[in-house]
Parts: C-alpha cells; sequence; structure tokens
C-alpha cells in the first residue's frame, strides 16, 4: 500500500502549509499551542525505532486544523518520526483504507509504519477518542460544544498521547 517512493510522495507538513490554500493562521496557532504532558515528551524523545507516518487532510477541516499540527509537533519531537501529509481529495485510494467505522472519509486519518513500510496502527476518526465517546454518548448536537471546549483547554494533549501509544505499539509488536 505504502512504498518508500509513495511515502516521499506526501508533503512535508512545512510543504503543506504553503499547499493550503484555507486556514493557514489556525494551522500555525494550533501548532504554537500544541502542549504534550511531560511523560509524553519523555516518551517520544526516547523512542528509538524508524517510523513513517502519513496524514490524510484537507485544509478546510477543523478537525485536521487541530489534530493534525499535533503530529507535526510530534514528528519534530524525534528525527526517527518521519512525517508526511497527503491531500484526502487528491488521494481517494489513501483515503479508502482509513475509512471511519469502515464508511466515513473523516479527516486527519493517519497510518503508521514500521521501518520496512509494514504498517503497525491507525488513527481514525479525525478526534480522540474522548470526543467520540461524548458524541456517541450525547448526539452530536448535544456533545459539539463539549468537544469544542476540549479542544480549547486540551491543546492536543490526548492526540499526543493517543499517538504515543500507537508509536510504542510498534515495539511491543
Amino acid at each position: 500500500m505504502i512504498t518508500k517512493e509513495r511515502f516521499m510522495m506526501g508533503y512535508t507538513y512545512k510543504d503543506y502549509l504553503k499547499a493550503i490554500q484555507k486556514n493557514l493562521d489556525k494551522f500555525e496557532k494550533v501548532y504554537e499551542e500544541v502542549s504534550v504532558s511531560d511523560e509524553d515528551k519523555k516518551a517520544i524523545d526516547q523512542f528509538g525505532k524508524k517510523v513513517y507516518v502519513i496524514g490524510i487532510g484537507e485544509d478546510w477541516c477543523p478537525d485536521v486544523y487541530t489534530n493534525l499540527p499535533v503530529m507535526a509537533r510530534i514528528a519534530e519531537m524525534n528525527s526517527n518520526i518521519e512525517f508526511r501529509v497527503f491531500m484526502r481529495d487528491k488521494n481517494h485510494d489513501l483515503m479508502n483504507r482509513y475509512l471511519f467505522r469502515g464508511q466515513s472519509a473523516s479527516i486527519p486519518a493517519f497510518g503508521f509504519f514500521d521501518e520496512h513500510l509494514k504498517e503497525f496502527g491507525r488513527w481514525l476518526g479525525g478526534r480522540p477518542k474522548y470526543c467520540w465517546d461524548l458524541i456517541d454518548t450525547e448526539g452530536r448536537e448535544k456533545a459539539m460544544p463539549k468537544v469544542r471546549e476540549f479542544y480549547a483547554t486540551n491543546k492536543g494533549q490526548e492526540t499526543a498521547r493517543e499517538f504515543r501509544e500507537i508509536l510504542y505499539s510498534s515495539v511491543t509488536d
């Protein structure tokens, strides 16, 4: 599915920001405000395996400009983590492999690959599990103000924790 050549066709995060048409200010603001816990910083800093991460997104999506910068920050923290971004609407073949709950092209979506480009993890649905739990139990309309508040106060910590867990799942496999 992902070869080294295909991976390299994705944008670096900096190049992605140059290519987008909308919400550059929001991507930059979230990136600057990303807060990674001390525990996650230490674990990410000590992560010793080479991994490749693809992110799939579009610049118009609030979940993308809220969560894609978190992965960019993590990749910046450890040179073993190589990150590329693919635009969903130009890479349907990739997006079709990362459908949320098997049906929704929710973004951002992430695929995690080892040094041999064997996939070992996915992050789907565009939001942390906490947000989906709220939506699933309370309904979208009632949950969305709480989701927005969560994003405003959490500053990417939960997303970073979930990404760290996926990264470390490659160590135990």
